[in-house]
């Protein structure tokens, strides 16, 4: 065989190893299960506007399903999106990852996985956080003046604006024990505040001693930013009751 021939033969191997070479290369095949989402915060105010209880939305993510041709799997990772740091875990001591969300909005969390072939692999996952507020005032002499509600804005982190905020208010008139002061009706007033403090809409209502009273409403595709319920007793010397919920939601 002349050098020429010799040449292309070790010419023609060497291209089919680099190809079956590119072929054999491995990736690592992401599969990731989500469950807690969509879902909700649970807040709990005070009458001070602070928070006296939060149920955080616990939201996990399963990468039992990943496999990888290239190497053995080393860690899984996820990135929450709110703002949280990275979490990551071992692969050979664990397969689930999960993110408590403390505030509501529309997450872009990004998850991924790695091999020890130095491949890896990532997908984003958006992840739906609505947002339920409560004011209870519920004790059983009533106070004298409800307390105001106040809706904490979403997460700055949030990809998405809230599509409705749904409000709930009842307000119960208590009946007086005593003979002073004599029993008397109520005049309750809400006023829904947008972010920047202007009213959006306000409605009054006379709730008769010993009654009760909810007054409900839909604000759609709200301003983003944190909004304040105003309920206000127009009668001194008189006590109510308060159990009132905002919740703020997004589209799932």
């Amino acid at each position: 065989m002349s050098r020429r021939l010799r040449f292309g033969a070790v010419l023609i191997v060497l291209l089919f190893a680099g190809c079956a070479g590119e072929e054999a290369v491995s990736v690592v095949e992401l599969s990731v299960s989500v469950s807690g989402e969509p879902g909700t915060v649970h807040i709990v105010k005070s009458a001070n506007n602070g928070t006296s209880e939060m149920n955080e939305l616990r939201v996990t993510f399963d990468f039992s399903g990943t496999d990888s041709s290239g190497g053995a799997l080393t860690e899984y990772w996820l990135n929450p999106g709110d703002g949280g740091q990275q979490v990551t875990v071992n692969a050979a001591e664990a397969s689930t990852l999960f993110r408590d969300y403390e505030s509501h909005g529309v997450f872009q969390s990004v998850v991924g996985a790695n091999d020890s072939g130095e491949n890896s692999a990532t997908e984003d996952i958006r992840v739906v956080v609505h947002g339920a507020f409560y004011l209870n005032q519920t004790q059983p002499t009533g106070v004298d003046e409800p307390a105001d509600l106040h809706i904490d804005a979403p997460s700055e982190n949030s990809v998405e604006s809230p599509h409705s905020m749904s409000i709930s208010s009842t307000i119960t008139n208590v009946q007086n024990v005593a003979p002073l002061p004599p029993p008397a009706d109520v005049e309750i007033t809400w006023r829904l505040l947008d972010p920047t403090g202007t009213e959006i809409i306000s409605y009054t209502q006379v709730i008769n001693e010993g009654q009760s009273y909810t007054w409900t409403h839909e604000e759609t595709t709200p301003e983003v930013g944190g909004w304040t319920l105003e309920v206000s007793d127009s009668v001194q010397d008189e006590n109510v009751q308060q159990e009132t919920s905002v919740v703020v939601r997004y589209t799932e």
